[in-house]
């Protein structure tokens, strides 16, 4: 595998005014981008990197504008640069633990600037380096870059993309939003464990106030998964009768109880615990549905009796 800074450091020129928008968007990390969008219905233009870059509120605009953050990003670019080989060992390390995968050669890293923290398909990973947590912990980079690798196997080996749309009017019948459940449960679960025994051995788990640093510190925090554990339990319910809002599916997939990233992760965490780690990587390659359903029982200890 490897790690593809350029986007970023054209990205960075053409702040400069010394590469055009055009050459910037043309680059393969953008094509993770656009494809990203893709799946979630939405369009990315080039005109949005534009407008995002001059401060303007855009699909692509996260955080503050690149143009006031150019000189932190330049500095994150350094560190990762000093950094490369420690980080590509490591990635390919972690990807190894959680699944059989030998041959990562297709797994690639883009480091950018806008659109999303990070972002994983068959085409690749994307990071943006335009995020303040990763400048004030970069080796937070690293771990973002070890969930979205995890994203880019899982799609190469389940093309589970190609299978359904997020898009609104796709996820209007129960046995569609049962699929996307299972399936986004399955890939989250699984990045989000990924980078686990690192951020372990860093002491890195859940020690910064940020939402994908609270995914970590959750699993110490046995009340709190009870507490989701009963919203897993009690939207799969539902699911397997009737649809429920997108705004309610994504909230729990995505957003609010970002139960694949937390439940999921600590279903994970067990599995090794209890069977080993040749059983979680066994099942990286489970379907969706059957991961779920044979993993169940795990998730026990955290359920209460009322």
């Amino acid at each position: 595998m490897k790690i593809d800074a350029s986007a970023a450091r054209l990205f960075l020129s053409y702040l400069d005014g010394d590469t055009s928008l055009t050459e910037v968007w043309n680059h393969p990390a953008y094509d993770v981008v656009r494809s990203h969008a893709d799946l979630f219905g939405r369009e990315v233009t080039e005109r949005d990197v534009a407008a995002a870059a001059s401060g303007e509120e855009t699909v692509f605009a996260r955080n503050e504008p690149p143009t006031e953050s150019r000189d932190r990003i330049a500095g994150l670019l350094d560190h990762v640069r000093a950094h490369a080989t420690e980080w590509t060992e490591q990635i390919s390390k972690q990807l190894r633990r959680a699944t059989h995968e030998d041959d990562l050669s297709e797994v690639t890293v883009y480091l950018g600037v806008g659109y999303t923290l990070g972002a994983g398909l068959d085409n690749g990973a994307y990071i943006d380096l335009n995020e303040p947590l990763f400048f004030e912990y970069p080796r937070q980079v690293l771990y973002t870059a070890i969930h979205e690798s995890s994203h880019v196997v899982y799609e190469q080996e389940h093309e589970a993309r190609k299978e359904f749309s997020l898009e609104g009017d796709a996820l209007a019948r129960a046995e569609t939003q049962w699929d996307v459940f299972n399936t986004v449960f399955h890939t989250e679960a699984y990045a989000t464990y990924t980078p686990l025994a690192c951020r372990r051995a860093d002491g890195a788990v859940g020690t910064q106030d940020h939402v994908v640093c609270e995914d970590y510190a959750i699993l110490s925090d046995t009340s709190r998964l009870e507490t989701l554990v009963e919203q897993y339990d009690s939207l799969r319910e539902t699911l397997q009768q009737q649809p429920v809002s997108r705004d309610r599916l994504f909230g729990a997939l995505l957003s609010d109880d970002r139960l694949p990233y937390r439940v999921g992760c600590a279903m994970l965490d067990a599995l090794e615990r209890t069977a080993g780690a040749e059983a979680v990587r066994d099942g990286f390659y489970n379907e969706p549905g059957e991961f779920c359903k044979e993993h169940d029982a795990l998730l026990d200890e955290y359920r209460t009796l009322s």
